[in-house]
């Protein structure tokens, strides 16, 4: 129903949540993340829910979060296909360093618009101080090695799913 609810497969919207938790309701991460999508805290006040959240809470709260990430993009990313690798940097890392990634892709002669080989390139990179430095960034230092395999596992399941699941 929620993948439904904001326009995804169920299968790409469950591989995200077992990504983010293993299908485990009550996840904490170390650092606050919460639930089956592992909701920030600022993210579930903005949301407004809390621990005692259910599951279906959960849900509908992180399908508003993606839907907003999708909306922000979608003047950036026209094609829907290849804006989903964006929106899911974007939930792994946050807008802010995606939007760096892309100012670092037209400086230096990439599609901001085309993940692979552009973008994931300076998302991958952006722990190096010649990119977290530049000019162009706002955001500052990232472990880009994690966002990246975030969306390659993401997908990577995503597509075994559509095999198991057709």
């Amino acid at each position: 129903k929620a993948a439904k609810k904001i326009g995804w497969d169920w299968r790409l919207l469950a591989s995200l949540i077992y990504q983010e938790s293993r299908f485990k309701m009550d996840l904490e991460s170390e650092k606050g993340a919460f639930g089956l999508m592992q909701l920030m805290p600022i993210v579930m006040e903005r949301y407004e829910i809390d621990y005692d959240a259910t599951p279906e809470e959960q849900l509908e709260a992180g399908g508003k979060l993606l839907t907003f990430l999708d909306e922000s993009l979608q003047n950036k990313v026209a094609d829907s296909t290849e804006r989903v690798k964006f929106v899911l940097a974007a939930y792994n890392s946050g807008l802010g360093h995606v939007y760096d990634a892309q100012r670092l892709a037209v400086k230096y002669g990439k599609y901001p618009d085309v993940w692979d080989n552009n973008v994931e390139y300076f998302i991958l990179n952006k722990s190096k101080k010649q990119y977290y430095n530049d000019t162009c960034c706002k955001a500052g230092y990232l472990r880009g090695s994690e966002t990246y395999r975030f969306v390659e596992e993401v997908l990577d399941r995503y597509n075994q799913y559509q095999s198991m699941y057709n």
